[in-house]
């Protein structure tokens, strides 16, 4: 596995390299050259700073299923969980299991509680990509006066806010389905896991799977009824996220082409189509995201758009791994079942 994830991140980093050649790389180096540094790391300051809100977003979670804990051990365990996320491919989706089961293992707690709280928490962090991020589309579309040209996309941005109103409704609303929907995927997963993981294909039997589901329901719905826990993790979130649109502002301001902060929360919000890319954390995928956003809604150049996107992606992407490594390192000293007790 972690062969594969090193392999992964080369790959990406070269295709970074080669989109940066494509765009001219002795145009995005000189952007970067000149970059202010005083400016630059109110970026870092930023980014530390969506960090915390979004743990506390967690914090606010896992003391609703189970008794406060330290907020160190929250903390450690949500810089954990984002390096998981970013240097896995497709991490955004595939770690919330495992991330779940390390909050079992410090939290001693049982695993559905753990995966609801975790659940909960991450999709109240992505909230603010649909509610903020359509107020700054509402500002691009209709007062940043755009090109003609972005307007064609406004229902295709329209029918993608109604798509995942309409999955999310489905998951909530109607759990039969999404009851069977996830019998079904984890039936498929455990014919692929019989052929190269035997001793793991068992843990998505029918009955196991049905087990955990009906005990993450009921762990949500507890979490839905603290509405107090559920404001305050909102508003903490949407915070983060601001922070987050921040670190973009920044990065542009450093390298002396200035946008409206709109336009940052706009393109900070565009930029999770990136992530589609099977790349660790959408790298390459979301860099070339961003600054075709901002060529298209700025007078950038396509390789100031780049070096923006370059240095937004290093106080975001780069400094999280590097927090987050360390952070689950100094995790693994407290680990509570060292190997020699297990």
């Amino acid at each position: 596995m972690k062969r594969k994830a090193v392999a992964a991140l080369a790959i990406a980093l070269l295709l970074l390299v080669l989109f940066t050649v494509v765009v001219g790389w002795e145009g995005v180096l000189a952007a970067i050259g000149r970059a202010s540094i005083r400016t630059y790391a109110l970026a870092f300051a930023a980014a530390a700073g969506c960090l915390l809100c979004r743990s506390l977003v967690w914090h606010r979670m896992l003391s609703t299923v189970d008794r406060p804990r330290p907020y160190w051990l929250v903390g450690s365990l949500f810089l954990t969980a984002m390096f998981a996320k970013y240097v896995a491919p497709y991490g955004q989706v595939t770690s919330g299991v495992g991330i779940a089961a390390i909050v079992s293992r410090y939290y001693d707690s049982a695993y559905e509680e753990a995966l609801a709280a975790v659940a909960s928490a991450d999709f109240l962090n992505y909230v603010p990509y649909y509610t903020f991020g359509s107020i700054a589309l509402g500002y691009v579309l209709f007062v940043y006066s755009p090109p003609i040209a972005l307007e064609q996309y406004a229902p295709m941005v329209a029918a993608l806010v109604v798509g995942v109103v309409a999955f999310v409704g489905v998951v909530w609303l109607r759990r039969d389905l999404a009851y069977e929907a996830i019998l079904s995927l984890s039936s498929g997963l455990r014919h692929v896991l019989e052929r190269v993981a035997p001793g793991r294909a068992g843990q998505l039997r029918r009955e196991n799977v049905a087990r955990r589901f009906e005990g993450f329901y009921t762990t949500l719905d507890l979490v839905s009824r603290d509405r107090r826990a559920l404001a305050s993790a909102l508003a903490y979130a949407h915070a983060g996220w601001l922070a987050f649109a921040a670190v973009l502002y920044v990065s542009a301001a450093a390298v002396e082409a200035p946008i409206p902060f709109g336009v940052a929360m706009a393109a900070v919000a565009l930029s999770k189509i990136g992530f589609v890319v099977p790349t660790p954390g959408g790298l390459g995928g979301v860099e070339a995201a961003l600054a075709g956003v901002l060529v298209l809604l700025t007078p950038m150049s396509s390789a100031v758009a780049l070096a923006v996107a370059l240095l937004y992606r290093f106080a975001t992407y780069w400094f999280t791994i590097l927090v987050g490594g360390v952070a689950s390192i100094a995790l693994t000293l407290k680990d509570p079942l060292p190997p020699e007790a297990g």
